[in-house]
């Protein structure tokens, strides 16, 4: 499939069709806005926080985080919202429709039905470009609701945007008169076969690499920062790389060596030569399904975190994961820290129960960044769930947990919100875990943590995992590492050294179960605004039990 993408026409895979979605055979379109930090992340003073990462973080990894950052716009600055002229594969009607978050032209879209409307066969170019001028009257519109696709987000779109496409198919007569700089140009895609493009693109006959063949699915920033380079380092044979958008499927191929790129995530899979490895890093709704796909077609999983989102994920998971021993790795980089392996190990010369807090400074997002659509669990799944996963790896003898709360919302926020919320979670040995994720103070540093750790006679503090004190009888011990480190280059260089060496993964099935059932009773408390729940009976599958 030709796609649109910076001013060129590149070969993309075909875009693999949601059932929220119709595919257009498009003949011609009209890109009416660019929509501005695509990503969603607020950025603040990046020249002062280039300065402060070379403090904190050090030079290789600050030099890689500002590569990763200057690159972005490769894969996600070009993103219009396009009016589309073709016909609908399925039905074979005439069509116009308002696409969101999509390349300014392709020959093939996907667009959510609501905003497909069938036409005439008179209507022409011109016509297009006549509603494309009233459409962009309301331009404030497009740009307030168009900025995700509504494919993926389990979201429809607003009555205010459906309303405004039929009112501009509507109205008669032309348009108010324009300048002639401010009509926008049609766009042609060239000519191509009608029939739903291959979901597939084969880039090379042979992956680079020599080693275990693996398939990526993801291609975002962290890929591309983190996954892939280990992979490198781990000498794998990168055979596939999966993600929904075409463009960056295709321009993360070619660029890394990929022998194939794909919009199907299953297709990857499949395609896979078994045994191989899967690195899940998709959305979080995914995760469950694809991990569990990839174990049955024969392959070893790298899962990254949040391994679930539903009870429906959850049950699946385990159930894979318990007939597979050791098949199922989870990505909670955290674990891997030298600080905090230091503090489980002198944890573990006291006794008696836990009592762990954590304050969080988290990223602040735009308001439709994916984090908050409502099928990916809230920001407590996506983030906080790091934490919870740290209280189940330091708090000894595994106990179980028995309630949580959820602070009140903040006044003036909406129903469901999650932020600046208190999470406390008691266990049945006395155990106490308290996390507040925050928005609020410095944010030049990014992601900052501070721990308190308390069991018997011993205190630990954590600071934003880079320092580190113990203090009992009154005396202190200091430790640090050179620079700040969330360790994900030592997490990857030992869960894939598992897979080379054919040694099983060490995340259990029990800590996955117990954490999510953590995450998930909290983002229930968080979407109903009630302040406590216990956890629900079906963790009794972190013991191994019937799922009832």
């Amino acid at each position: 499939m030709k796609l649109l993408w910076r001013g060129d026409w590149i070969e993309t895979p075909g875009y693999e069709v949601p059932d929220t979605g119709v595919l257009v055979d498009a003949s011609a379109t009209v890109p009416l806005i660019t929509l501005k930090n695509a990503s969603g992340r607020q950025q603040r003073r990046p020249g002062r926080k280039v300065a402060v990462f070379l403090y904190t973080d050090g030079p290789k990894i600050t030099v890689r985080k500002a590569k990763t950052k200057r690159e972005e716009p490769r894969f996600t600055g070009d993103y219009r919202v396009t009016l589309v002229l073709g016909t609908a594969t399925g039905t074979g009607n005439r069509v116009i429709a308002l696409a969101s978050r999509v390349a300014p032209s392709a020959q093939q879209l996907v667009i959510h039905p609501d905003l497909v409307r069938d036409i005439g066969d008179g209507f022409s170019a011109e016509d297009l470009q006549t509603v494309a001028v009233r459409l962009l009257a309301k331009a404030d519109v497009l740009a307030r609701h168009c900025r995700e696709s509504y494919l993926y987000s389990t979201r429809t779109p607003p009555a205010e945007l459906t309303e405004l496409l039929t009112e501009s198919l509507a109205e008669t007569g032309a348009p108010e008169p324009v300048h002639s700089a401010e009509v926008p140009a049609v766009l042609y895609p060239p000519e191509g076969d009608k029939a739903p493009a291959d979901t597939v693109l084969r880039l090379a006959a042979k992956p680079a690499g020599s080693g275990l063949p693996v398939a990526v699915l993801g291609g975002g920033d962290y890929t591309r920062s983190e996954i892939i380079p280990a992979l490198r380092r781990g000498r794998f044979s990168l055979y596939a790389v999966a993600n929904r958008e075409p463009q960056i499927a295709a321009l993360v191929g070619r660029e890394y060596g990929f022998a194939l790129a794909t919009t199907d995530s299953e297709r990857a899979i499949a395609e896979l030569p078994a045994p191989g490895l899967v690195v899940v890093a998709t959305a979080h709704d995914s995760h469950a399904r694809l991990a569990r796909a990839a174990v049955q077609a024969g392959h070893r999983v790298f899962l990254e975190k949040p391994p679930a989102v539903t009870v429906d994920d959850v049950r699946a998971l385990a159930e894979v994961m318990r007939a597979n021993p050791g098949a199922v790795e989870i990505g909670f980089n955290r674990r891997y820290h030298p600080l905090v392996r230091k503090a489980r190990a002198r944890l573990q010369k006291e006794s008696g129960p836990t009592s762990i807090s954590c304050t969080i400074k988290e990223l602040a997002f735009q308001e439709d960044h994916w984090y908050f659509w409502p099928n990916q669990g809230t920001r407590i799944t996506g983030n906080l769930c790091h934490w919870i996963d740290l209280a189940i790896y330091l708090i000894d003898g595994n106990p179980m947990p028995i309630s949580i709360t959820l602070s009140p919302r903040m006044p003036g926020t909406e129903p469901g919100s999650d932020e600046e919320r208190v999470l406390t979670v008691t266990f049945e040995d006395g155990s106490l875990l308290t996390a507040l994720g925050t928005t609020r103070g410095d944010d030049i540093r990014g992601v900052q943590e501070q721990m308190d750790i308390r069991r018997g006679h011993t205190t630990i503090t954590i600071d934003d995992l880079w320092k580190y004190r113990a203090r009992q009888d009154g005396i202190e011990r200091y430790s640090r590492t050179l620079f700040r480190d969330k360790a994900h280059r030592t997490m990857y260089r030992e869960g894939l050294g598992r897979v080379l060496a054919s040694q099983p993964s060490v995340y259990s099935m029990r800590d996955m179960v117990v954490v999510s059932a953590i995450q998930i009773a909290a983002s229930d408390l968080a979407r109903t605004d009630e302040r406590a729940t216990d956890i629900p009976d079906w963790i009794t599958l972190a013991e191994g039990k019937s799922q009832g």
